[in-house]
């Protein structure tokens, strides 16, 4: 499967005691935030926009609740396929 990201590591503070990286898109290269440690969460987060993190706990709750989005799609096309089809005249 091909990689939707890519992290360059910031290198420009070399005192910092966490690593922090730079998140890019493969497919058009533009910057989507960067993930650091916040010592308030005790944790690495993703940083988007000013004032928005998200840790790996509101990932994978993002990533579970867009998993069952999918799982209601798919049974709903299901659905409508073994529905008799009316035929228009």
């Amino acid at each position: 499967m091909k990689k939707l990201l890519f992290f360059i590591e910031d290198e420009n503070e070399p005192k910092r005691r966490t690593k922090r990286f730079y998140v890019y898109s493969n497919h058009s290269n533009d910057k989507l935030g960067v993930i650091q440690w916040r010592s308030g969460w005790r944790c690495y987060v993703m940083s988007y926009d000013k004032d928005i993190d998200m840790s790996i706990g509101c990932h994978k709750e993002l990533n579970e609740f867009m998993q069952k989005l999918e799982v209601e799609r798919l049974s709903n096309l299901k659905v409508k396929k073994s529905e008799p089809q009316e035929i228009v005249k």
